[in-house]
């Protein structure tokens, strides 16, 4: 690990949840760096329960097996708290209170809960040890007990249910200023449960504080308890988020505020694009075991938008490759790449023209500009890899017409013809990827000279549902897309979609597909 590395995943907090993200990611072989304050919320409890498998570990035991579980999977856990967020998908900076700083494509924040208590002298101090709040987590281990709830919501009635099927010996405390609804006043008397009314004033406990003796009541009588159960209201802190948008939202039921949540959607994305949470962070009533499952599947969230986006990359820069000289001087450095034979839809259009000069545009190897050379047409063949043009001379010497064929090395994305026109202007399966060929048919109407053709054919979208790709699918066009691009003095003769057939490039069966082709004239 090093200061300014960038991972694919930073994942701010070391619980169950950002450790069970951590492994989902770490498993599918994705840099991912946790960092972890080393405060985890349920640090003062002795053992954990309802975690299957784990049954009554320790807390701290299980965080410590996790990060040597995650490590495995090269995992890395930096102990440090994060005091920062900027930037966006795929540039995230995540600066710590130590001093650090790590880039990040994704962000997943699972850390930062603490619980807010009730301002009882002497709750605080005993939370986690014999203070609870769930009776999933710690109500078995205190069954049977004298138990004392904290009533300071309306809602406390609903622990006063669930703990009664743990105790038969258990008193509601109601704070002042809290009413509990009559129904509910009904069913905790109708099930044993005795209530009192009144803000307790302390908890009290043995002199040297080992044993919990009860709590001081409001009129100063001690009610003797075993252990106390109170609603606390966990908020998330993480005002790192808020440059960038991100502020807790409260969580209320009942007209009560009960907590705070970074608020997100089924997969765990907040409103902010590549920050993620997970856990406790984003749902109070989750459990320990709860948490890790919600961090795996968040964790597995972002792989999958990662996959996806790697993907993406992979076709934008073999897409780009595809039309960058560099890949097709290549392509024609090897064996011959093309037929040699003229392309039919030229063989179709070129016959009613009488032969002047002609620009053959994208000419490969030059079967093109050879066939329109030997049916009398002086051509000057372009294209932007020098190795094309070394074939097409050579394949033009061969066939006897190299003093009609002159050879230049033009990239028509910024070809301006500046003045020079030639009869019949003709591309042949020149393509260029999201819309970027109604600009090539503008520089190439403009090298028409009047009373002109300008041809233009290229693979038209129809060839998708035979299976063809011809290597990608975002350069096809249809001529009606091209018609736009043409100046006014430009007639269209033909526009269509034009049938052929040839052989499939993998299994050799021949398919029908079909050609894009523009015709125009020039009128002046």
């Amino acid at each position: 690990m090093s200061e300014n590395e960038t991972y694919d995943v930073v994942v701010i907090g070391g619980g169950v949840a950002g450790l069970s993200g951590a492994m989902a990611l770490g498993r599918s072989r994705r840099s991912v760096l946790v960092v972890d304050a080393g405060e985890p919320r349920n640090a003062p409890a002795d053992h954990a329960h309802n975690y299957l498998g784990r049954e009554g570990v320790p807390p701290l035991e299980l965080l410590a097996d996790g990060r040597a579980e995650v490590a495995a999977y090269g995992v890395e856990v930096v102990t440090d708290r994060v005091v920062g967020l900027s930037g966006e998908v795929d540039g995230f900076l995540v600066t710590t209170e130590g001093g650090r700083r790590y880039g990040a494509r994704r962000v997943l924040v699972t850390g930062g809960v603490v619980d807010e208590l009730p301002d009882v002298p002497g709750l605080a101090e005993r939370w986690g040890i014999d203070v609870l709040h769930c009776p999933y987590c710690h109500g078995w281990e205190v069954r049977d007990q004298a138990l004392a709830i904290l009533a300071t919501t309306p809602m406390a009635a609903h622990q006063g249910l669930l703990f009664s099927q743990l105790s038969d010996d258990v008193v509601m405390v109601v704070h002042d200023g809290v009413e509990l609804p009559d129904e509910e006043l009904e069913k905790l008397g109708a099930i044993g449960v005795r209530v009192v009314h009144g803000t307790p004033q302390e908890v009290v406990a043995t002199d040297d504080g080992d044993v919990l003796i009860g709590l001081r009541l409001a009129d100063g009588s001690v009610l003797e308890r075993q252990a106390i159960v109170v609603a606390s209201k966990p908020h998330v802190r993480a005002e790192y988020l808020a440059p960038l948008g991100i502020e807790p939202q409260p969580v209320e039921m009942g007209g009560a505020v009960l907590g705070s949540v970074i608020a997100v959607e089924p997969t765990g994305a907040t409103s902010v694009p590549g920050v993620f949470a997970a856990g406790n962070a984003t749902d109070i009533s989750m459990t320990l075991m709860a948490s890790a499952a919600h961090g795996n599947r968040v964790g597995a969230w972002i792989n999958a938008e990662l996959a996806s986006a790697d993907a993406d990359s992979a076709v934008r820069a073999r897409r780009d490759g595809f039309f960058e000289q560099p890949a097709w001087e290549e392509r024609y450095s090897g064996d011959r790449v093309w037929s040699g034979r003229v392309n039919v839809q030229l063989a179709a259009e070129a016959p009613s023209l009488a032969p002047g000069r002609a620009l053959d545009i994208g000419c490969g190897e030059g079967g093109d500009a050879i066939w329109l050379a030997s049916q009398g047409w002086e051509v000057t063949a372009v294209d932007f890899a020098e190795a094309a043009l070394a074939r097409t001379t050579e394949h033009a010497r061969e066939a006897g017409v190299e003093d009609r064929v002159h050879t230049r090395q033009v990239d028509v994305r910024t070809f301006e013809p500046t003045g020079e026109t030639w009869d019949l202007v003709t591309s042949h399966f020149f393509h260029l990827p999201d819309g970027g060929m109604p600009d090539v048919v503008r520089r190439l109407a403009a090298a028409v000279a009047p009373g002109g053709t300008l041809l233009v054919v290229g693979h038209h979208p129809e060839d998708l549902t035979t299976g063809l790709r011809h290597g990608h699918t975002s350069f096809m066009f249809t001529s009606d897309e091209l018609v736009p691009a043409l100046p006014p003095d430009f007639v269209v003769e033909v526009s269509e979609a034009r049938p052929r057939t040839q052989a499939h490039p993998e299994t050799g069966e021949e398919i029908a597909v079909a050609d894009a082709v523009l015709r125009a004239r020039r009128t002046s």
